[in-house]
């Protein structure tokens, strides 16, 4: 019990840490992604979303691995065997040096054909498009390396070490934002090559710590045939579902260029830059969680593993739910405010959309990891990855129809609903749980959450003028009727007793 409650104390902590890091990145990218679109204007900036998107749909294979090595850190932390953490690093160094390679060579085969001859751009912007697609491509490249050294770092739940990254990441960014405007040059080249000088700092960050505070980061030149076809293997199934989720990201923007041109893209890339501030939230909660859930199932300890997917799940939904609830209730003031007269078109109705989209989701990333800690994923990945994948032939009729943008991603909303019921099933045949349990415990909470929460913020949106106060209302709103419906109907006996401890802890500091 002790034990437990010191991993509880961990992840409070390193929840703690990850929150102060979102709100700053979520702030700064806020402005940047402002100035960065007024710099380089509607058609520049939705020329970079679209060719940098296409370089990150080259990713998968990368995202796959990077499931990969944290799931065998923390393994292998759990058996506490030291030799083996550095047979870990080793191997999967060895492996995404050798992906890295690949990729490189892949997209720079690829990608030239691709934007010269079937990408739709302006023939003026062409030039400028292929120097971003350079640079996107060493840039990734660059990820592809750090991924061993940033799944050290999150496997030991240095988490203060990965918010540091973060908020480096974002100050630059907003540097960028803020210069932007006084080059006198193509400003979406330079804009590219700034982002690959971010992507070379954030690799020499993770590459210089790890190798300094971790005793397994250490390369020797050897072979290790078993470990590498055991991380292959299981990668290789981690693949199907990169993929799958990789081309319903990318490929729905490349099927959205094809049929609307750049201007929709830049409406996409601007509702995508505000989901990727708020998943950023569920995403903290899941590097809090994960490295204990894995060490927990090596362990044996199957009943914290449960419970910690669980605690997972519910977190997860409402901080992603309480945040999204009041940017799509005030969402046609916050663009307004935020991007002033440039707003795209559709932007606002993309937003809303991939907000719901995105709570949905919440869910499904803690059945997920729990499936990962188990490590038997071939049904698993298999089966998600079709029902993934139907996103796009199903948009390409609907859109061959004529039916607006949108449908796209209503589409993907209905798809992820059936992808949550399948992931739960699919589950069951690895892990034991109980439906009726996951469905008291999480399933129903979280729905009477989202009924009964939205009632005040949705009545005072009504009912006062559109201004800044009536969105620090809604907002303000919106976390107090959360925190107390949390506290009070959400959380289990044995979480208010530890949210209790943390608290007075706080205090007596």
């Amino acid at each position: 019990m002790e034990q437990h409650n010191s991993g509880n104390s961990r992840i409070a902590k390193n929840t703690m840490v990850l929150y102060i890091r979102m709100i700053f990145v979520l702030l700064v990218s806020l402005y940047s992604t402002r100035a960065i679109l007024n710099a380089l204007g509607v058609e520049d900036y939705g020329i970079y979303n679209v060719v940098a998107g296409f370089v990150s749909l080259f990713a998968f294979l990368n995202s796959s691995m990077t499931n990969t090595i944290q799931r065998f850190f923390n393994y292998e932390r759990g058996r506490n065997d030291a030799n083996s953490l550095n047979k870990v690093y080793i191997t999967s160094f060895q492996i995404q040096f050798l992906l890295g390679i690949i990729t490189f060579v892949l997209l720079e085969i690829v990608g030239v054909w691709y934007i010269s001859t079937k990408m739709i751009l302006p023939v003026e912007r062409l030039s400028a498009a292929m120097c971003v697609f350079h640079f996107s491509v060493i840039s990734l490249f660059l990820l592809i390396l750090q991924i061993p050294y940033a799944a050290a770092v999150i496997a030991h739940e240095k988490m203060t070490f990965y918010a540091i990254v973060s908020i480096t990441d974002a100050v630059l960014k907003l540097l960028i934002a803020i210069v932007l405007p006084y080059i006198h040059y193509d400003r979406l080249i330079y804009y590219g090559f700034l982002m690959l000088v971010i992507s070379i700092v954030n690799f020499l960050l993770y590459f210089f710590y790890a190798k300094r505070f971790f005793a397994e980061i250490k390369y020797q030149n050897r072979f290790h045939k078993h470990l590498f076809k055991k991380m292959l293997a299981f990668s290789g199934w981690n693949v199907f579902d990169a993929f799958a989720y990789t081309m319903q990201g990318q490929g729905l923007n490349m099927l959205m260029n094809a049929f609307f041109g750049p201007i929709v893209n830049a409406a996409r890339g601007v509702a995508y830059q505000v989901q990727a501030a708020l998943s950023g939230f569920t995403e903290n909660i899941a590097v809090a969680f994960k490295p204990q859930l894995v060490e927990c199932y090596a362990k044996g300890d199957f009943e914290r593993t449960k419970y910690l997917m669980y605690s997972m799940s519910k977190l997860g939904y409402v901080m992603v739910f309480v945040l999204s609830l009041p940017v799509s209730l005030e969402i046609e003031y916050i663009l307004k405010i935020w991007l002033g007269g440039g707003v795209p078109q559709n932007t606002a109705i993309f937003t809303i959309l991939i907000l719901f989209n995105m709570v949905l989701c919440s869910l499904n990333l803690p059945i997920s990891q729990t499936v990962q800690a188990v490590g038997n994923i071939r049904n698993y990945q298999t089966f998600r990855s079709a029902i993934v994948m139907s996103v796009l032939p199903i948009s390409w009729i609907a859109l061959s129809n004529g039916l607006p943008a949108y449908w796209v991603f209503i589409i993907l909303i209905l798809v992820n609903i059936i992808n949550q019921l399948a992931s739960m099933f699919l589950l069951k045949r690895v892990f034991s749980y109980s439906y009726k349990e996951y469905t008291s415990k999480v399933v129903i909470p979280c729905i009477l959450f989202s009924i009964v929460v939205p009632i005040v913020p949705f009545v005072v949106h009504f009912l006062f003028m559109e201004s800044f106060v009536r969105l620090l209302i809604v907002g303000l709103l919106s976390v107090l009727v959360s925190i107390v419906f949390l506290y009070w109907v959400i959380m289990t006996r044995n979480e208010k007793v530890f949210v209790k401890n943390i608290v007075n802890k706080v205090l007596n500091k």
